[in-house]
């Protein structure tokens, strides 16, 4: 049986409940530098935004507010959208960066909250419609990084997608590729280093590792091994904001992903890393 954690310690989950038709389905998650505010994003195109209490380092609560319709225009896609939304970040200008896996394009909500979309790669074009932009991270300069869920073959590494404003596209580092793990949430931690969330399923239930990355590294990258749990400690985890507490540790704050159905559930987790 694997070990739950390596470097990182367990500190709390809190199952999240809301009475609303369509809560659920949570794919991604961005915090306030201090871990209080958060937007979480559903893969069927709401987001919500709110408030995470806590108490001796665990989650006592959450206030949040009615979920908002993401509310997009056809005219950014050659093709109406599928509206796959899964990854989610926001840069320092309080800008929205949301990927969409089907489509596999990458659009921008400004803070006035018109949209753009960000120029195709034909790379990143030629994924496979459910195998696409999965995991988004956007860094303090607001350069975008992004990792598809799928790679060629189960030994083939996964491509990381750089965009720079001033450059455009390129692919600057790809990160190794074992067993079942898939790629699923990516942050840009207050460290500088690229956060990976990867999921593993055995059939009857989730298991969840993180990897953090140098991208300052070479070309390819097994990153550091930060945590893996046993089969079904947690749900379906999907998202994962990395950030710094009050005692210089940094922090893991993961959302699942509850498919809709109800033998599982939406569920906060997080985990303590010392640096």
């Amino acid at each position: 049986m694997a070990q739950d954690t390596t470097l990182a310690t367990f500190l709390s989950s809190y199952h999240w409940t809301k009475e609303r038709d369509g809560f659920g389905g949570y794919s991604g998650i961005t915090l306030t530098p201090d871990g209080t505010g958060f937007v979480i994003l559903s893969d069927r195109g709401h987001v919500i935004e709110g408030t995470i209490f806590r108490h001796n380092n665990r989650i006592i609560g959450i206030r949040s507010q009615d979920m908002a319709q993401l509310d997009f225009p056809d005219s950014l896609f050659d093709e109406t959208p599928r509206r796959d939304t899964e990854g989610l970040a926001r840069d320092t200008a309080g800008r929205l960066y949301i990927s969409l896996e089907s489509d596999n394009r990458i659009i921008r909500q400004e803070v006035d909250g018109t949209w753009s979309a960000l120029p195709s790669h034909p790379s990143i074009d030629a994924l496979p419609a459910n195998r696409g932009l999965e995991a988004l991270a956007i860094g303090p300069d607001s350069t975008v990084y992004t990792i598809p869920e799928g790679s060629d073959d189960l030994k083939t590494p996964f491509p990381v997608f750089r965009y720079r404003e001033s450059h455009g596209w390129d692919r600057p580092l790809s990160i190794t590729r074992d067993g079942g793990w898939l790629p699923v949430g990516a942050d840009i931690g207050p460290d500088g280093q690229l956060y990976v969330l990867e999921r593993g399923f055995a059939g009857f239930g989730f298991s969840s590792r993180v990897r953090r990355f140098d991208l300052s590294a070479s070309e390819k990258g097994d990153g550091e091994l930060l945590l893996t749990t046993d089969i079904r400690k947690h749900d379906n985890l999907e998202g994962i904001a990395v950030w710094q507490a009050p005692d210089g540790s940094l922090r893991l704050t993961m959302v699942s992903d509850d498919n809709f159905l109800f033998l599982q559930k939406t569920e906060i987790v997080e985990y303590s890393v010392s640096k």
